[in-house]
């Protein structure tokens, strides 16, 4: 009977392990530090899985006003064209004075590739910008 208890008693604790191990694998969540310097992001590239939430902390430490705007190459082409003067708010995207720390937070719903860019004039032609790998 003792043998019994002792083998019940283990595959309980193995399956609440499992249990554990399972929740913890499929929370996706999580943060990444970007930071602005010299006209361009670092790092240059992420990848994330689908699925997942984000949590971006930007850091602008150039001495001129950048952004930080995230989406597919059509949005960000919008942008290009865009009039907007600030971000702040929008969805996956930030306006960014010197100095300045943004947190931006974007839900990954399915693969594909994006990319994060400053669209303010010239900056986007000069090559400043990133690219996320969801997968």
């Amino acid at each position: 009977m003792t043998r019994l208890r002792l083998r019940a008693g283990a595959r309980i604790v193995a399956l609440l392990l499992l249990a554990s191990f399972v929740a913890a694998c499929t929370e996706r969540t999580g943060s990444i530090e970007i930071s602005i310097r010299r006209s361009a992001f670092e790092p240059a590239a992420i990848s994330v899985e689908a699925g997942s939430t984000v949590t971006f902390r930007i850091r602008n430490d150039d001495p001129i006003a950048h952004e930080f705007i995230l989406g597919t190459s059509a949005e960000q082409a919008a942008h290009e064209e865009g009039t907007e003067e600030t971000h702040d708010g929008a969805p996956g995207a930030a306006s960014l004075e010197p100095d300045e720390t943004a947190v931006v937070t974007y839900t990954f719903a399915r693969a594909g590739d994006l990319e994060y860019a400053c669209h303010l004039p010239g900056h986007y032609a000069y090559g400043m910008r990133g690219t996320v790998t969801v997968s």
